[in-house]
This record gives C-alpha cells, sequence and structure tokens, in this order.
C-alpha cells in the first residue's frame, strides 16, 4: 500500500519535499487556501484549507489518514503539522518545542530561562498600551511580528518618533496579536545564516553562510547568503555548540532547522532565530549543490526511520539570489546576461511577465531565484554584490 503524506503548502517551496514524495510513490495530499499553487500539480489530492488552521488541518487529516505530516520551508505552517501530528500519533517533534521554537517572543524567554545570551525585550499585544519603558531604551530597536516570517513586518527604530508607525507595521502581519520590541544587536560582520539537521536530539549537520542586505529596498530582508561564510571556523563551531545546546535543551528530536546567529562587536554570541523547518529561498537545493547532502531526502528518510549518512567534503563557494525590485509596477521584462550562466544551477521564477511587481520589504516580493556556484569566494563575493549588472529587470510603473 502507498505510504500517505500530506503536505501543508503548495507554493513554489514546498516544490522539493512534494517531487520527493513522488519519487517514492507516496499518496501526496497538499493543502492550503490557494488552488492555482503549483505544487498542487504534483499532488494526488488537494484541500482548501489554510495551513494556520489548527481544526481545519485536524480535520482533513482525520479525513486523509496520513503517515506523514509535513509542512516543509514554511514557519506558520510548523506548529500546526506538530500540533496534528501530535494529536494523531504521528512521527513529529513535540507540539511545544516547535511553537517556542515559532513564536519570537517565546524564544527569547526560553533563551534567557536557558542562560542563552538575547537581546533586551518585551511584547505587545494588541490590548495593551504602549509601556513607557520602551522610551527609556536607547535607540536604535527592532520591532517585528511575533509569529510572521520572511522579513515581513520589521522595522529598525532610530528616533523615538517611528515608533507607532513601526508597532502599526508590525501589528499588520502577526497572526496572534503580538509583536516584540528588541534591541538592536549590532553584529560584527554579516549576520550567519544556514540550514541544520537533528537527529535523535543532536545537531548532526550544520551549513552557515552569510546575509546579504539591500539597504535600498529594505536593510532586513535578506537578498542573498553566500557559503560558507568568512567568519571564522573558530567562531563558527561555537555557534554551532549553541545551536546544540537550544536543540537539547528545548527537545527538537528530528528533523532540519534553519538558523540565523549574530556576533556581536564584544564577541558575544546571539543565536536570533532557529526555524524548525528547513529554510526558504531553496536553503536545501542550495546545501545539496554544496555540501552533498540532501535534506529533503533526510527528511523523509528520518520519517521512515532509515539510516541519515552526513557526507565529509569540503563545502564549494555557493549561493542563492533573490532578483527583486525597489519599484512598484508590472514586470514587462528578466533578462540575465550570458556572463553568469555558467555559475547558474537552478532559476525559479516567481512573478511572469504581465504581472504585479511590489518593492522588496518582504520575501513574499521576490521576483525569482537563483541558485548559482562558484569556483572560489572572491568570484562569487563579485557576481552577489554587482548581480544587478548581469539581472535586467523591466518594470512599468505603476
Amino acid at each position: 500500500m502507498r505510504k500517505r503524506i500530506l503536505c501543508l503548502g503548495g507554493a513554489y517551496a514546498q516544490i522539493p519535499i512534494i517531487k520527493e514524495a513522488k519519487k517514492r510513490n507516496y499518496y501526496i495530499i497538499t493543502c492550503d487556501y490557494l488552488p492555482e499553487n503549483p505544487g498542487h500539480r504534483f499532488s494526488d489530492e488537494y484541500f482548501n484549507v489554510s495551513t494556520t488552521d489548527y481544526q481545519g488541518i485536524l480535520k482533513v487529516a482525520k479525513k486523509v489518514n496520513p503517515d506523514f505530516l509535513v509542512a516543509y520551508a514554511s514557519d506558520p505552517a510548523a506548529p500546526i503539522a506538530a500540533y496534528v501530528s501530535e494529536q494523531l500519533g504521528l512521527p513529529s517533534n513535540s507540539y511545544q518545542s516547535v511553537k517556542i521554537l515559532s513564536e519570537k517572543d517565546l524564544f527569547r524567554n526560553f533563551l534567557i530561562e536557558n542562560s542563552f545570551n538575547t537581546p533586551k525585550h518585551f511584547s505587545l499585544s494588541r490590548n495593551n498600551y504602549l509601556e513607557k519603558k520602551i522610551y527609556s531604551w536607547g535607540l536604535p530597536i527592532i520591532i517585528k511580528p511575533t509569529d510572521s516570517s520572511g522579513s515581513k513586518g520589521v522595522s529598525r527604530v532610530d528616533h523615538y518618533n517611528q515608533i507607532e508607525k513601526a508597532i502599526s507595521y508590525a501589528f499588520e502581519f502577526s497572526r496572534n496579536n503580538r509583536i516584540i520590541i528588541e534591541e538592536f544587536i549590532d553584529s560584527r560582520g554579516k549576520q550567519l545564516h544556514g540550514d541544520g539537521f537533528v537527529l535523535n536530539g543532536k545537531l548532526v549537520f550544520s551549513s552557515l553562510g552569510d546575509h546579504w542586505y539591500d539597504s535600498e529596498c529594505n536593510p532586513f530582508v535578506p537578498y542573498a547568503t553566500t557559503w560558507p561564510s568568512e567568519t571564522s571556523n573558530e567562531i563558527i563551531k561555537k555557534v554551532e555548540l549553541e545551536v546544540a545546546r537550544v536543540i537539547q535543551n528545548i527537545g527538537l528530536k528530528n528533523g532540519p532547522i534553519n538558523i540565523e546567529a549574530r556576533i556581536d562587536i564584544h564577541g558575544k554570541i546571539f543565536i536570533m532565530e532557529i526555524g524548525p523547518r528547513s529554510g526558504g529561498n531553496f536553503v536545501p537545493q542550495i546545501l545539496n549543490y554544496i555540501t552533498n547532502f540532501n535534506m529533503v531526502k533526510a527528511l523523509l528518510d528520518v520519517l521512515e526511520n532509515k539510516i541519515i549518512e552526513i557526507p565529509d567534503i569540503p563545502i564549494k563557494h555557493g549561493a542563492y539570489y533573490v532578483i527583486h525590485s525597489n519599484t512598484t509596477g508590472t514586470l514587462s521584462g528578466l533578462s540575465i546576461n550570458s556572463k553568469i550562466s555558467p555559475f547558474i544551477k537552478e532559476f525559479h521564477q516567481y512573478i511572469n511577465l504581465g504581472e504585479k511587481v511590489i518593492p522588496f520589504t518582504g520575501a513574499n516580493a521576490a521576483i525569482g531565484i537563483l541558485l548559482l556556484t562558484f569556483n572560489n569566494r572572491e568570484e562569487m563575493k563579485y557576481y552577489i554584490k554587482n548581480m544587478k549588472k548581469f539581472i535586467t529587470l523591466k518594470i512599468l510603473k505603476t
């Protein structure tokens, strides 16, 4: 009998797990509120239910009786996948551990309680008045939703008269009606970013690179990550030890994680986020090219209780690059210079000609994704830094 897998989501980001399940001859059920999402083309069955609807997804799962339930590369769906799996006795991390990792204020409190470095912070709900203590803090500060993803709703506040606007903006992207206000951690070097894999409660794989930001659009929405990081191996190992300690203390057992960390100007390590899912922007795919570790395959292997093998090879140079715009309009042209063709492994176009483009203020505004490998660091940094010279966008302003 074919194994049945319920995949929460059918967007571009979910296609790799759907295709891997198809290779294994699973009966695939996809579920979200957008019937036009491309992943549904690969499924055997589709349900029009939001992936953030706890009871709706539980009802679907009871109806289709899956062997496994996954929320691949999706922050909002991860807690629901864990909750439903726990209710039905399916393989999963505990709902409590996933919930803490998925909500920024809960994660910050967990870090404090377990003696990790963490920014000074507090959270607000819609029913709270604006606490006066925020005005006693030094600036800058960061204001963001507690449960959003893709850097949506995030603002840096440099002047006190920006606070209320930043709070309103954060609430626009908060599903649980809570936002977090925290001190800004000035980073020594670029922010670290990458994916890891947990097996039997241990961090068995980790690959960290460097985030790149476009200050013309939003300085908190990364448009690229380059691997390996320029940070020293000694510091990377210390960061990985801190991540491993989080995993152990929080009780996460198996599966992929997405990591963001900062080293402050005093050399202190701050684990900014650990997402209980694979990274977006096709991070697992570029890591497969440069490390030879297939995390999509490993995710299904661990659900099937198969042996996971971690390759031990020197990491190659690689990156994802988000094709983006800083203006609103209609996409009338997109061309890629042949000079970068030798480096391109995959190209995923999200927005087609004639469709609307919005400024890159969140990951949802991406026009497309390039996955690239390079011969050396200098070559990689040159092309990532100058990519706008090699990608031509034609946007009719509206």
